[in-house]
């Protein structure tokens, strides 16, 4: 019997596809909600005429690792050092954080041409031992009114050649890099929306980067490739003579948009979208009070951020 203890070490490679070696000292990652597979793979069927009924074996295929979770957002408890989470997003197409000492951590996406990050990252389930290498992937965040927000992250990686799967416990894996999060709250949280504070029951994002596995004669990597990042927040409606988005939904006028969190140094998290268009209005009725279901598209529109995300 396998215990279900899951432990996750991710180490941001020098060189892609080699192991970076992460160790339970300096590269745990505090996760909820881990789900993943041992191995993927692809089947290749033969279709063989045949003179008998019946199902012919296929043939295992270009296998991978693919792993899902979910970490907290939260600073990395001191204003001026990047969140351990900010090299994992590095890996999801961002680019490393531009840090300012004492002061803050800024992180935008790469710019296309730019040679991309991965990390080596190593899942145990109880003494269980499963790598993967050049590992990249997309992610999501959630910001829920009464709840932590939470960062969701889904991993497609390459199997080594060396032990892959083998018994290995990891002993005690130092999670201080991790500060706990903060409510999202009135206290903690505004989200602005052309400058109007709106009154939030949830802001959800994906950044719709893409991934594939490309199993080519001469090379095999999982491509990272474009990302789209679309969210969809759940408001209060404000009155039309206050703010009138439904113009804004017409006209496809960009917005500008923030989110902060956090109130302490350390630990306040802002995020920021110079050009959102909105594309959606949905209604609703919550507690008797007209609710809007708002899908907006962050835009890259005149060589603006699409989005910008600051650690102080």
């Amino acid at each position: 019997m396998v215990d279900w203890v899951a432990v996750v070490l991710a180490k941001k490679e020098v060189t892609y596809g080699v192991d970076s070696a992460p160790t339970v000292a300096a590269n745990g990652i505090l996760t909820r909600n881990y789900s993943g597979k041992p191995v993927d793979m692809d089947r290749i069927e033969r279709n063989l005429d045949q003179r008998v009924f019946g199902a012919l074996a296929s043939v295992p295929s270009n296998e991978r690792r693919t792993v899902s979770y979910e970490v907290e957002i939260a600073g990395s408890g001191d204003a001026g050092t990047a969140p351990a989470w900010m090299e994992l997003l590095e890996a999801c197409g961002m680019a490393a954080p531009v840090v300012t000492a004492d002061v803050d951590a800024v992180q935008d996406f790469a710019a296309p041409g730019t040679v991309g990050s991965s990390i080596s990252q190593y899942d145990f389930m109880s003494d269980q031992r499963r790598k993967a290498v050049g590992v990249v992937g997309n992610f999501t965040m959630d910001f829920t009114a009464g709840a932590y927000p939470f960062f969701g992250f889904n991993w497609m990686g390459l199997v080594p050649a060396a032990t892959p799967f083998d018994k290995s416990a990891p002993g005690a894996v130092d999670v201080s890099r991790w500060q706990q999060a903060v409510e999202v709250n009135i206290d903690n949280s505004e989200m602005l929306l052309d400058g109007h504070s709106c009154i939030v029951r949830s802001w959800r994002a994906d950044a719709g980067v893409t991934t594939a596995m490309r199993n080519l004669v001469g090379k095999r990597y999982v491509r990272r490739g474009n990302h789209s990042f679309t969210s969809t927040a759940v408001i209060e409606a404000p009155d039309i003579q206050t703010k009138d988005f439904i113009q804004s939904l017409r006209t496809g006028s960009l917005l500008p948009w923030s989110l902060d969190h956090g109130v302490t140094a350390g630990n306040i998290i802002g995020l920021e979208s110079a050009k959102v268009q909105i594309t959606d209005i949905t209604e609703s009725n919550e507690d008797d009070t007209l609710m809007w279901t708002v899908a907006m598209t962050h835009t890259v529109e005149g060589g603006s951020a699409d989005l910008t995300i600051t650690a102080k």
